[in-house]
């Protein structure tokens, strides 16, 4: 029962992502992003990983996904939405790219498993993904990109509100 859940939210969050890219209206993206990382909680559960399927709810689908869509609200989006889709070159290959990396996956993924031998479990910590584990690593080895990461999403964040004021000034004018 277990592989069959697996296997549902693993085709749920693939539709989900592609969805993400291929709304037009940027709201729609950022609750297909909702959709994708809650069937990646899932896969977490089904792994073991039950406090980072806890924290892939509360972090990225609560608070990260609030904040994307407070920023999307205070850009000016209204032309975007508006815009006539055209079908560019860049879009294209990259739906191509998407369809050959898809037949890609098929084509492995029908490779009969043999077993579990070759793979090395024994590297994997016992309590991996447990709160322990993940916050030792996390303020110990891995604290300067942490605190990297939090600063870039900050300044895209201030970014974003600086061009959404900008262009509000421009209206006003």
């Amino acid at each position: 029962m277990d592989v069959i859940i697996f296997f549902i939210a693993v085709v749920f969050a693939m539709g989900s992502a592609i969805m993400v890219v291929g709304a037009k209206n940027p709201v729609h993206s950022a609750l297909w992003m909702v959709s994708t990382l809650f069937c990646t909680a899932v896969i977490y559960l089904l792994l073991g990983f039950d406090f980072l399927a806890a924290i892939q709810v509360i972090v990225y689908a609560g608070a990260i996904m609030m904040l994307i869509v407070y920023v999307i609200m205070l850009t000016s989006i209204e032309e975007e939405i508006k815009r006539k889709y055209k079908l560019r070159l860049f879009q294209i290959v990259g739906i191509a790219f998407i369809v050959i990396f898809f037949i890609q996956a098929v084509r492995y993924g029908m490779v009969p498993l043999h077993g579990w031998e070759g793979l090395c479990w024994k590297e994997i910590p016992e309590r991996f993904g447990s709160v322990n584990y993940v916050a030792l690593k996390l303020f110990t080895k891995y604290v300067f990109p942490f605190e990297l990461v939090s600063v870039l999403l900050l300044a895209g964040i201030a970014g974003a509100v600086y061009l959404a004021k900008k262009e509000k000034n421009k209206e006003n004018r």
